[in-house]
């Protein structure tokens, strides 16, 4: 059960396209239009699906251009959990003697989105089996405490922040204003994501605001909502501290708000972005009010259309570097190690030092070259002092048009050790498009 279930999501992420961006392409460039970006952060058990839906609600509230006039970029930071798989399991294992419900999986995802009156049907016509629907509710909430009190007492790791980094940066450079939305989990990685961007990055809090939806996080950068019915951030209260209740749900059913559809309280469309409760207007005028105050981050590189981002774990005895050819007739070879430099291709720049490297290829379409770009990440290590219980490189290939088109975690072990890659850049006059293939 839970193998497919796991099948069926990772399937699902294959298929999700992350961002949706207004309609105006400036003249000359082949990259997305948009002065702004809102970005959202998705909660605990949430699908790809889910959270593309979660980011159609907000561009529902926010629209095409913001009140200024700019237009708006939306983003997925997807964010991913084993919460749904531990679930199935449970669920798998109280109804596998079951007759009636033998392979009936379906239930399982339709008892995440409890729609009509099925579990009350179920209850009747099996007593035996379930005496108590309530329990499986409580197991629910219970299951979605203790995976965000997990990453609470042990975050998320650097390897986890590395393809939303990618993407900052890209912003950044392109010196876009910048709106982090999060829901639930995702406060956990939006704070990341803040601290990236005005720490790392160097950008004004004036051009980085946080909005944080029923926080799992004790820690804010900005203004949050948190009703008082939300069942799982209240269980996490009981194990530590969270932010206070700022909204109260007028009309309460036990395990089941929202005339029973959402039974934990907790789900962002069902719950908070619910225009019959309070939450909606308030987390609709945060919006409105942040877009307003927005100021554009200070330009620091040209707007990206590809990026190639490698980062390897340091050791003293060992250097990794980022090569990159260039498509022919020029094939030109753009690198920088301990014995040579070439920052500068024809098309693309190399940026960064060892063991941090970025190949950029900004948006002017008379600046792109079609054709194969051939990728190798080279690793020097004379003392083979390697720690191999672990991958120690991770390479991150991303696209305006299509995202991330491939993220890989690898490990270099032995003297000259290498690994290979093709991106294959091709145009049908109207869109241009990237394929990656490993060698």
């Amino acid at each position: 059960m839970s193998k497919q279930i796991t099948s069926w999501i990772i399937s699902a992420t294959l298929l999700f396209s992350s961002c949706v961006y207004a309609d105006t392409v400036p003249a000359n460039s082949i990259c997305r239009a948009g002065n702004t970006v809102v970005a959202f952060f998705n909660g605990v058990n949430t699908t790809p699906a889910e959270a593309r839906d979660n980011l159609k609600e907000l561009q529902v509230i926010s629209g095409k251009v913001t009140p200024n006039g700019d237009p708006i970029e939306y983003s997925v930071m997807y964010n991913y959990t084993n919460g749904l798989e531990d679930f199935a399991e449970t669920f798998e294992q109280r109804f596998k003697e079951e007759v009636l419900l033998k392979d009936r999986w379906e239930l399982f995802f339709q008892m995440l989105d409890d729609k009509g009156n099925w579990w009350d049907n179920i209850v009747q016509k099996v007593p035996e089996l379930i005496k108590d629907g309530n329990a499986w509710r409580k197991l629910l909430v219970s299951n979605f405490a203790k995976n965000l009190s997990k990453l609470l007492s042990s975050p998320p790791t650097e390897q986890n922040y590395q393809e939303h980094r990618a993407k900052i940066d890209n912003w950044v450079g392109g010196g876009k204003k910048l709106l982090f939305v999060a829901h639930s989990q995702g406060n956990l990685f939006v704070n990341e994501a803040y601290r990236y961007a005005t720490i790392n990055q160097k950008i004004s809090s004036d051009s980085v605001k946080v909005i944080h939806i029923a926080p799992a996080s004790p820690t804010t950068n900005g203004p949050h909502i948190l009703a008082d019915q939300d069942l799982v951030i209240n269980a996490l209260r009981v194990l530590g501290t969270v932010p206070s209740i700022t909204h109260l749900i007028p009309i309460y059913k036990p395990f089941g708000n929202n005339a029973g559809r959402d039974r934990i309280g907790h789900s962002l469309i069902k719950t908070y972005l619910n225009p019959a409760f309070g939450m909606y207007s308030t987390i609709k005028d945060d919006i409105t009010q942040a877009l307003n105050s927005l100021e554009a981050a200070k330009h620091k590189g040209k707007s990206e259309f590809l990026t190639v981002t490698m980062s390897a774990i340091s050791y003293s005895q060992k250097k990794v570097y980022l090569y990159v050819r260039e498509p022919t007739p020029t094939g030109y070879l753009v690198f920088s190690d301990s014995t040579n430099t070439s920052r500068k291709g024809y098309f693309g720049e190399l940026e960064g030092g060892a063991n941090s490297q970025r190949y950029v290829i900004g948006c002017d379409k008379t600046n792109v070259a079609l054709g194969d770009y051939k990728v190798v990440i080279l690793g020097w290590n004379d003392n083979n002092d390697v720690d191999e219980s672990e991958p120690n490189v991770t390479l991150q290939i991303s696209s305006d048009a299509d995202g991330v088109l491939l993220k890989k975690s690898f490990l270099l072990k032995n003297y000259g050790a290498r690994n290979k890659f093709n991106i294959f850049m091709n145009s049908n006059g109207r869109k241009y498009s990237m394929n990656v293939d490993e060698l």
